[in-house]
């Protein structure tokens, strides 16, 4: 009897092990939220609508080029570091067509200086923006 429990707490807690919290973005303390001007608006001058379908292709395809529990390899140079970052990278997104949306990442001009990726086409991404699958990706 002692083995069993031993075996189903080792499963159990092997299980917790295997099992990811999804990712949460940082909030900074209250104090901090305290001196923005409220209520929050967003000035004429500077303002980007994304609409929604391209907002969600650009996040399925950040998620799957530069996943969030991924991190440099040890010993990584500056410049392979900034390549994990997601603000290294600007991004375009244009429909192929009313199924499919591109979404393309360029390393920000100056940010990396790794050699074969400055200034380059990073990634283009094609998303089914029906069924929220990735067709296909070219490097």
């Amino acid at each position: 009897m002692r083995c069993s429990a031993l075996l189903l707490a080792a499963v159990v807690f092997s299980g917790c092990a295997l099992s990811r919290r999804p990712f949460r973005p940082e909030h900074a303390p209250k104090e901090e939220a305290a001196r923005l001007p409220y209520p929050l608006w967003l000035p004429e001058s500077g303002r980007v609508q994304v609409p929604a379908v391209v907002a969600a292709a650009i996040s399925l395809a950040f998620d799957d080029m530069l996943p969030r529990d991924v991190e440099p390899p040890r010993g990584a140079s500056p410049d392979e570091v900034c390549l994990y970052r997601r603000d290294s990278y600007d991004v375009e997104a244009a429909p192929l067509n009313e199924e499919v949306m591109l979404v393309g990442f360029r390393v920000r001009e100056g940010a990396c200086r790794a050699e074969g990726k400055t200034a380059t086409d990073a990634a283009t991404y094609a998303v089914d923006v029906r069924t929220w699958r990735i067709l296909a990706v070219q490097k």
